[in-house]
């Protein structure tokens, strides 16, 4: 009996390491391909699937129909990568997450660039069209930020998958984002050369050198670690 036991309780130690959620939220002009290099070594994992905005939505419901997603009847963490860090920051206040993990993104909007808080007084987006949106992108992002062949092509498909409508209300929310106060216990990795986020605007808990805007995707391996140190 003792034999049978001895693997019962480690059936039992396993199966209470799966009774907790790591969601992932990726960035605006990606998917669930973003972390498809992650790896979590005690938990199981869900990417969330950004939901088509409805007209003139606010970023606040927004979030909130985001957060139907999340299963919060079990213990689980959030993880959000540039415009999904700031979706996690606001789940931070109105969930109970364990852990909160922002890589790429912002906590508050100073921690944004210059120009997203210019072009509220000077709304160009208004006038350009979410496939304009999508095509600019496609074409400017790897000059900003350097990536290789098949990140590159990564990328490009990704974006290319995302309605217009939801690319268009992104960047209305970023441009309109007015928070300041956040949880004290969020951590935040970000890369030191992220062109998108600039890291002279950042409060970080950790920096990736010579990290860019893509880390999640391209310093997989150094994110899976601090992960799996940061989350419990």
């Amino acid at each position: 009996m003792r034999p049978l036991l001895f693997f019962a309780f480690l059936f039992f130690l396993q199966f209470s390491a799966a009774q907790k959620t790591i969601y992932f939220i990726p960035g605006t002009g990606a998917d669930g391909r973003l972390f498809e290099r992650i790896h979590i070594e005690q938990y199981d994992t869900v990417w969330l699937e950004y939901l088509v905005p409805e007209k003139k939505e606010n970023f606040s419901d927004y979030t909130d129909r985001m957060a139907e997603q999340i299963d919060t009847s079990e213990a689980y963490s959030i993880v959000g990568v540039s415009l999904g860090g700031m979706i996690a920051t606001e789940l931070a206040e109105r969930l109970n997450p364990e852990e909160v993990i922002v890589i790429a993104g912002a906590k508050r909007a100073s921690e944004l660039p210059n120009h997203y808080h210019l072009f509220r007084y000077l709304p160009l987006h208004r006038v350009m069209g979410g496939r304009s949106m999508i095509w600019g992108t496609k074409l400017m992002q790897p000059l900003f930020e350097p990536m290789e062949k098949e990140q590159q092509e990564v990328f490009r498909d990704m974006i290319s998958q995302k309605s217009p409508h939801f690319i268009k209300s992104a960047v209305r929310w970023m441009i309109n984002w007015e928070r300041e106060e956040y949880q004290a216990d969020i951590y935040h990795i970000h890369g030191a050369k992220d062109h998108t986020l600039p890291i002279k605007n950042v409060e970080a808990d950790y920096v990736i050198e010579d990290g860019g805007h893509m880390i999640t995707y391209d310093r997989a391996k150094e994110i899976s670690a601090l992960l799996n140190e940061v989350i419990r």
